[in-house]
């Protein structure tokens, strides 16, 4: 028997479907798949294999040492969606992708958060007993070490804590301001390329694209806006009839925006904009992001695959 989830996302599937198939690539002259640019040519971006592996062995660090504190530790599946993980940081899209998926937002609402693997026991144990679990996972506040890092960030994290002494097991020492050093460098990175007059130039050249296809946004994360607003409004009751219509829309959009961008030439703009205002973070930062791709390679080389 369908639960009406299910039969959501058959009749959703169904219709995505169909105007995929109306959009297919056979109706278009092949073109070259434009450049998916990432920031610090891509130091934070894992291939899909590679992010499974290393999240897989961190949940396995993490189960050993709860259970070396005596406390069981469930690993479920992974909770990242592999669709979001890849989704380019500049709001990019990549043709394939968003003819047959669009923003990916809706198949995402229809797959919902997959359950917490720890619930049912954490259900079991008494508040004082489910503290000292959660203490033992992420460290108590007392023992928190607090970080700056280079561009005012500040963090903290507890180095006793499993969670860790997980990523230490995986990645060597200091991996925390590590990997958020790098991060930061990042979104350093993304906020430049989105300020520069060539990504602006492009971004306007986008939205003329776009109104002339009926669709009036200024902003490339607006189409976005709207269907997850979409999404809120008309997709929390889960009713087949208003999914599908945003589904709909979403293809809609997406397939525009896409085209759009291409024209526009918006991949190649980002992609000098992006080395432009990377190549001095990258020459103050050597040595971290030299260290952060140690890090990485070694684990990596590590896993028994």
């Amino acid at each position: 028997m369908l639960t009406p989830v299910r039969a959501a996302l058959l009749t959703l599937g169904a219709a995505l479907f169909l105007v995929a198939g109306c959009q297919s690539p056979g109706h278009r002259a092949a073109t070259p798949a434009p450049p998916d640019p990432r920031p610090l040519d891509g130091v934070l971006t894992y291939a899909a294999a590679d992010e499974a592996a290393l999240w897989q062995a961190e949940e396995s660090a993490v189960r050993a040492c709860m259970r070396a504190r005596g406390h069981a530790y469930r690993v479920g599946e992974e909770a990242a969606d592999r669709r979001a993980a890849g989704d380019s940081p500049f709001a990019l899209l990549r043709p394939d992708e968003a003819r047959n998926d669009g923003y990916g937002l809706t198949s995402a609402h229809l797959a919902g958060t997959p359950p917490d693997p720890n619930a049912e026991h954490l259900a079991t144990l008494t508040a004082k007993e489910r503290r000292h679990w959660r203490d033992a996972l992420l460290g108590e506040e007392e023992n928190h070490r607090t970080v700056e890092l280079p561009g005012g960030l500040v963090m903290s994290h507890d180095p006793g804590s499993c969670v860790s002494r997980a990523q230490t097991e995986v990645y060597g020492e200091r991996w925390p301001e590590l990997y958020y050093t790098v991060q930061e460098l990042s979104n350093a990175v993304i906020g430049a390329t989105q300020e520069s007059a060539a990504f602006r130039r492009a971004q306007r050249e986008w939205a003329g694209c776009m109104k002339e296809r009926g669709h009036r946004y200024r902003a490339l994360d607006d189409p976005r806006r709207e269907i997850r607003a979409l999404l809120e409004d008309e997709g929390e009751t889960g009713d087949e009839e208003s999914l599908r219509t945003v589904g709909l829309r979403e293809l809609e959009l997406a397939g525009a925006d896409v085209d759009c961008q291409v024209e526009s030439g918006l991949h190649q703009v980002v992609e000098a904009a992006a080395k432009e205002a990377g190549r001095p973070l990258v020459e103050e930062s050597r040595a971290e992001l030299k260290r952060y791709e140690r890090a990485r390679k070694a684990a990596l080389s590590a896993l028994d695959r």
